[in-house]
Parts: structure tokens; sequence; C-alpha cells
């Protein structure tokens, strides 16, 4: 499985050993290609296609081709944060509003959770996790649920499907030992249902 890390919208990289080394460790360990990928049009190359915080606005070329990808196969993943933080929020619903998903704009509390930041998550096949300072999802098919909403929904097209998750962070080295979230995150990119 190829996955294909874009940094083209000034994402979260991949190979940040401090932000994200414990997710490319698993991911490598898995049997997993990963490659920082810095030109968007390359991306086609990739089964999974990761836009983790894009702080920089999607093309309507760019919307094209993402549609594309996915009717042929591909698995293409948002992922977002909570309050529309440095705009990432609006420039994901950019792209995800032509397939009926949304981020929320919110700041889900989980009064819950012993911080109430870390949201508890369950997906459809019972897979628990945590999502820090995650935003709610709207649309599509949810696959995480929460107390406060959900926090990811997908929509099928072609033969792929886009995935829209609330929190960026939940697989970065602080949070992806907690609970089943290397599962989920596993999961999720090689295509699998959660």
């Amino acid at each position: 499985m190829k996955i294909g890390w874009d940094t083209s919208h000034l994402e979260f990289t991949i190979m940040d050993y401090y932000y994200f080394g414990k997710l490319s460790d698993l991911l490598l360990n898995s049997g997993f290609l990963v490659d920082e990928v810095k030109d968007f049009d390359t991306l086609n190359r990739y089964d999974s296609i990761v836009f983790n915080y894009p702080e920089k606005p999607f093309n309507d070329s760019e919307v094209n081709k993402i549609d594309s990808w996915v009717r042929q196969g591909k698995v293409v993943i948002f992922a977002g944060y909570y309050k529309n933080e440095d705009g990432v929020g609006e420039n994901i619903n950019g792209i995800t509003k032509h397939f009926g998903l949304t981020l929320n704009l919110t700041e889900a509390l989980d009064q819950s959770s012993e911080d109430p930041y870390f949201v508890n998550v369950v997906s459809r096949t019972g897979l628990r996790g945590v999502f820090p300072c995650t935003d709610t999802v709207s649309g599509g098919e949810a696959i995480l649920a929460s107390k406060v909403g959900n926090v990811g929904c997908q929509i099928k097209l072609g033969m792929g499907k886009l995935v829209l998750l609330g929190s960026c962070v939940f697989w970065d080295s602080f949070s992806l030992h907690l609970a089943d979230n290397a599962t989920i995150a596993t999961k999720l990119l090689a295509g699998e249902e959660i």
C-alpha cells in the first residue's frame, strides 16, 4: 500500500520526527510505503492520499482531480482541527463540500472525558479511539461517533472513498498510543472499514 502524504498545501509532514515519527514508524513496520509529496499532480501515483491540516486553499482544478482519483479507487483522507484554526477548516470545506461532507468549525468538548479536549470516539466496528482537539463533521456516512457528534465520516464514489476526520492529531506521536488510535489509523490508510 502506497501512501502519498501531501505537503503542497503546507500540511503537517509525516516525516516530522517529533510530531509524526511514531506514525511513520508504525506504517513502515506494517508494510506501508509512505512518501511526502510536494507536487500535487503526482499524488495520483498513490493508493491513499492524505491532506493533514492543509493551510493553503485548494483550487477548482485540484477539486476535479481529487474527484477523479476517488472515482478511480483511491482513498483520500482530509484531517482537520477544531475551531477553524489557521483557516484549515475552511480550506478543507472548500473541497469536501463538493462531496457533501463538512467540518462544522466547532470546538468539540467531551465532558465525560478526563480532559474534555480529548474526545472519546467509537467506530462502526467497535474500535475505540481518542480524538484530541477535534471538530465535529457532518454529511455522508458516519464512521466515528462521539457523545458530542460525529468526528469522522466518508462518502464512497466509484471505486474509492473520501474520508473527513475532525482531528489531524489523533495519529500524532502523543495520541497514536491512546485506545485503538493506531488501529484506526492503519485501517483508514489501508482503505479498510472501521
